[in-house]
């Protein structure tokens, strides 16, 4: 149950100190993509857009911010990669003890189930072995004609079913959870039934614009395409046309 899928030793001294760099907020290739963010912002602060010529600059910019993006992306994957990498040997000596655990909860589990399962079922016989005993008394006394009922109509006893379990160290209870599934789906009432979305999102991507109930409407959505083999330069505000 705790047999290794791999061959990592954390005992190791090569695995058992990381050094890896925590402070990108220092780092002077990320303070120069900041500077560019903080133009960015500005210029996006500052734009006005009143003529076809004025969406060039802001198309530009457009095209620059998704190559800033995957610059940014990029110094972020530089920092995450080796915290990612000693993240993962550490959490590899502990996954098979975690789940041996699991696998003892379960099992433990399972027997108090099974045992609670063997007293509800003992119960239920026990309850009808008192009705039908009582039946048979009242049928008896019927047929006798007196009424009366003559026979021992003790009711056995089964043991009860345990619902609660303490402690000194914890306590395990029982709940009921109540579930559901479908055994006649043309039964079932309107008000239940879920609306299909992917199918809907289908039939209206494929040009389908006429479902009752239903409005179909079109969003815009822009698209930008960036260059990315080009340098990042940026032109100043005053220097723009």
């Amino acid at each position: 149950m705790l047999e290794p899928t791999e061959t990592y030793d954390p005992a190791s001294p090569d695995n058992s100190i990381a050094v890896i760099n925590i402070a990108p907020g220092d780092d002077l290739a990320v303070l120069n993509l900041r500077e560019e963010v903080t133009k960015l912002s500005n210029y996006a602060t500052c734009r006005v857009i009143k003529s076809d010529e004025d969406l060039t600059p802001a198309t530009d910019d457009l095209a620059l911010i998704a190559r800033l993006k995957k610059a940014l992306k990029d110094k972020q994957d530089e920092y995450v990669r080796p915290i990612k990498s000693h993240l993962d040997k550490v959490q590899f000596v502990f996954k098979d003890l975690l789940a041996c655990l699991d696998d003892i909860d379960k099992t433990n589990r399972e027997k108090i189930a099974a045992y609670r399962a063997e007293q509800l079922r003992r119960q239920r016989e026990a309850d009808e072995l008192n009705r039908q005993a009582l039946e048979l008394a009242r049928r008896q006394a019927e047929f006798s004609g007196t009424g009366e009922i003559t026979v021992d109509t003790t009711p056995i006893e089964s043991a009860p079913v345990i619902n609660r379990i303490s402690t000194n160290t914890g306590t395990s209870s029982f709940r009921k959870d109540w579930k559901w599934r479908i055994v006649d789906r043309s039964k079932i009432p309107s008000d239940y039934m879920i609306i299909d979305a992917a199918r809907i999102t289908k039939e209206v991507k494929a040009g389908v614009r006429d479902i009752p109930g239903i409005e179909v409407y079109c969003d815009e959505i822009m698209q930008v395409r960036t260059n990315c083999s080009r340098d990042v330069n940026y032109t100043p505000m005053e220097k723009r046309g």
